[in-house]
């Protein structure tokens, strides 16, 4: 019997994926059934040849545990997920990130993105200037990536670790639920819903 690491089957977790994402786009987006069928087969066509390009398609299952371990005795692993940890990422958000399939999280990144071009385009569209817009897109969304990723924005506005997406989520749904015009308040205080987050994590509130 073999030894190697066993690999989720891309077909069987795309099927998984599809009629949630088929329901979160009619909904969230309005789009009729089959467009927002074709819009999910044609993403997770390019997210699969995106990992297969980038080497990720091959990860094996439980990942984030994995990593975790090898962060104990890989001097590299450990290196690279040093920026994470300043930025509060615990062992728990490591597995639950990592341990997802590569078409899940490539997913939740896409609809990310595609979140906020749908904002910006229909603030510009509506007459905001792009510096603006772009600004006001910052203070609705959370941006995720390399924390050391400064392109992005700069201090607290950087990119958030993608670890720390669903503490972040949680956080937001619990304000915005209990006290959301005092969260939006904050927001607006603030230079960006990141920088917000960063002071939530270091107030131990996220």
């Amino acid at each position: 019997m073999s030894n190697a690491p066993e690999h989720a089957d891309w077909t069987e977790i795309e099927n998984r994926l599809e009629p949630k994402y088929i329901a979160f786009f009619q909904e969230s987006m309005n789009m009729p059934e089959e467009v927002a069928r074709e819009i999910f087969k044609a993403m997770a066509a390019e997210q699969k040849e995106a990992a297969r390009s980038e080497g990720t398609d091959r990860f094996p299952n439980a990942f984030g545990d994995i990593l975790l371990e090898r962060e104990q005795t890989d001097a590299t692993v450990r290196e690279a997920f040093a920026p994470k940890r300043a930025e509060g990422v615990a062992d728990e958000d490591v597995a639950f990130w990592w341990n997802l399939h590569d078409l899940e999280r490539r997913m939740i990144c896409k609809v990310d993105e595609m979140n906020r071009i749908i904002l910006f385009e229909k603030l510009v569209k509506d007459g905001v200037k792009e510096p603006e817009a772009a600004r006001m897109v910052a203070k609705r969304f959370p941006v995720y990536g390399d924390p050391e990723h400064l392109v992005l924005g700069t201090d607290d506005d950087k990119p958030l670790p993608f670890e720390l997406k669903w503490r972040v989520n949680r956080y937001i749904t619990e304000r915005t639920t209990t006290d959301p015009e005092k969260f939006q308040e904050e927001v607006e205080a603030s230079t960006s819903l990141n920088a917000l987050l960063r002071m939530a994590v270091r107030k131990s509130e996220l």
